[in-house]
């Protein structure tokens, strides 16, 4: 999550949206007027969580994995806020040697996370997030080559057979799988001819475990047409990340689209207030995408976006859950951070889509790091 470059594609996609139709499938769960959804694919339900950001994966150059960092505590802490699941990004470099050999710290901490989400009552999911030949942002230290050599593609299958032989034995209604975080190739169809691969070598021993999948470009609802998932499998649950409008949900953020922008936003409305900051955009493409990305924002137009996704879960007779979510807080206005996650778990309830909130306690909080005391968006999200 967070780190990325959303701009031309997402922006584009903002430019350019049109709904998705297509006839619905049945749903899997009804939906309610006073809650969000509970996906549900046999006995494996979620209905709202949080991401343990910056455990297991996202530590900094560097930085290895702090054993002291998640405990028994956040997961206790999470349930007793109204949280159903955690999803634990996990990273390769952090998880495994350059022979692929388990590091021991890695592994026991995801057995810990196994442990401690069935003693307090947690689903969870295992999400791939990073491997050492892709980074969503393009982190690595090296160009990103997953899409263009055989052998990353060969290494990211046996990596996640190596994790399925680890999680193998957990119960399928407590643990599911997430192939890959926000992949983001110019041509779909290298995801979905990967997504096909790696299904079919988990498939080989797990005909029913749930596995989850992202469209291109970072998840975004916009690509969820160019994806193409395994027929005939109804284990399956679609996966989409939700941040628009950036320059609200990552405002004044180092890594973000908008990060030279210092003027007045507001949420609801016409969310970009300084219209001169668009003179300052030389490159005349790209100022025209960042004006497609701002404009008028409220409830109705993300949940245009969102139904884009939801269309094609529906059409597949699929369920679809929102995996990230959240506003960056350390330069925006409470009132306008608050209104935001108002709108989108608004969003969230009316379409019956769960949802799970990046992250608990970083970069994008919904408690203090260190006391585990909520914070204000924390029963917004979490009942």
């Amino acid at each position: 999550m967070n780190n990325k470059f959303l701009g031309l594609i997402l922006g584009a996609g903002v430019a350019t949206m049109t709904s998705c139709g297509g006839n619905a499938g049945q749903s899997t769960a009804e939906p309610t007027s006073d809650s969000t959804n509970t996906v549900t694919t046999a006995e494996f339900t979620l209905n709202r969580g949080v991401n343990l950001d910056h455990w297991l994966s996202q530590r900094g150059e560097g930085v290895d994995i702090d054993p002291n960092y998640i405990s028994k505590k956040d997961f206790e802490t999470i349930k007793n806020l109204g949280f159903d699941f955690v999803r634990v990004p996990i990273e390769e470099q952090l998880m495994y040697n350059t022979d692929l050999t388990r590091r021991k710290i890695g592994f026991d901490l995801l057995d810990s996370a196994v442990k401690w989400s069935d003693e307090t009552g947690l689903k969870m999911i295992c999400d791939l997030h990073i491997i050492r030949s892709f980074h969503f942002n393009s982190e690595n230290g090296e160009a990103n080559t997953l899409f263009e050599k055989e052998e990353a593609q060969e290494n990211f299958v046996k990596v996640w057979l190596d994790i399925q032989d680890f999680l193998k034995n957990t119960p399928e209604d407590k643990v599911a799988y997430e192939l890959l975080n926000e992949v983001t190739t110019q041509d779909p169809e290298n995801w979905n001819k990967l997504i096909a691969k790696v299904h079919k070598a988990i498939r080989a021993n797990e005909p029913t475990r749930k596995i989850i999948i992202g469209s291109n470009h970072w998840q975004i609802p916009n690509t969820f047409p160019d994806l193409k998932v395994p027929e005939n499998d109804k284990n399956l649950i679609l996966s989409f990340h939700y941040y628009n409008p950036n320059v609200i949900t990552h405002y004044q953020a180092s890594w973000a689209e908008f990060k030279d922008y210092k003027g007045k936003i507001q949420y609801p409305g016409d969310v970009l207030l300084d219209k001169e900051y668009f003179s300052t955009v030389a490159d005349e493409n790209l100022r025209e995408i960042r004006k497609g990305m701002c404009g008028e924002w409220n409830a109705e137009r993300m949940e245009k976006e969102i139904l884009i996704a939801k269309n094609v879960a529906d059409s597949l007779g699929l369920p679809l859950f929102c995996g990230e979510f959240g506003v960056y807080p350390y330069h925006v206005s409470p009132e306008i951070r608050i209104k935001w996650y108002e709108d989108i778990m608004s969003v969230f309830r009316k379409n019956n889509i769960s949802c799970c909130h990046w992250g608990w306690k970083n970069d994008f909080p919904c408690v203090d790091e260190k006391t585990l005391e909520p914070n204000a968006i924390a029963p917004i999200i979490a009942k």
